[in-house]
């Protein structure tokens, strides 16, 4: 790892947390009641759908940065380090298309025309474009996180353990987009939980890598 800058580490160690923890809040809010779906019920109190995806693109934003102190952490010459700012930055921003998609977009369609054959076709093209945006979010976030593994892994400890996560996140998602089992509200939060260890993980090996370094 390249030498530390305790203040920020520590500060992008909590936005790291501080994100992971308020985006995990935000899904299990996420809105069902309104779209007919079987997960319907299986969540919390559903929040204000423009609201919840609002804040959810708010996440992604503060996890890019947090994650910033991660890629200087590494080795930031390495071609994996590189490639992984890369894939996660990527994939963060295919997921905020989803959620503008699916909080902005959607709303702004059924504000615009009570013609039922237009909602349900727009309706649909839009479905269909939240579900590409995540799908292909989801990959990149967790081919990121598989390609700072290695760097992780040579920390040990703590590092091991995340790169382990991250190697796991790779395999949830590859594993999810092979059965095409499309990518609904119980496969988004389970997506999101396993990120969240892995994220939580790195903000852990970030705050026990300096506290070595002090002792």
């Amino acid at each position: 790892m390249t030498p530390t800058d305790a203040p920020s580490d520590r500060t992008d160690a909590a936005l790291i947390a501080a994100a992971t923890l308020v985006a995990m809040g935000l899904m299990l809010h996420h809105p069902t009641g309104h779209s007919g779906s079987p997960d319907d019920g299986r969540l919390l109190a559903d929040w204000n759908n423009t609201v919840v995806h609002g804040a959810m693109i708010g996440c992604l934003i503060a996890l890019t940065v947090g994650l910033d102190g991660l890629r200087r952490r590494l080795d930031e010459r390495a071609l994996l380090t590189r490639l992984g700012a890369a894939l996660l930055g990527a994939g963060f921003l295919a997921l905020c298309g989803a959620a503008v998609v699916n909080g902005f977009a959607s709303e702004r369609l059924v504000a615009q025309t009570d013609d039922v054959a237009i909602r349900a076709a727009g309706g649909q093209t839009l479905w269909a474009l939240n579900q590409s945006l995540t799908s292909v979010g989801s990959l990149l976030v967790a081919a990121g996180a598989l390609a700072w593994s290695p760097g992780l892994w040579r920390i040990g400890g703590l590092g091991r353990v995340s790169a382990a996560l991250g190697s796991g996140l790779a395999a949830l998602a590859i594993w999810w987009t092979l059965t095409d089992g499309g990518f609904g509200l119980t496969a988004a939060v389970t997506g999101a939980g396993a990120f969240a260890l892995w994220s939580l993980s790195v903000a852990a090996v970030m705050i026990m890598d300096l506290k070595k370094e002090e002792t």
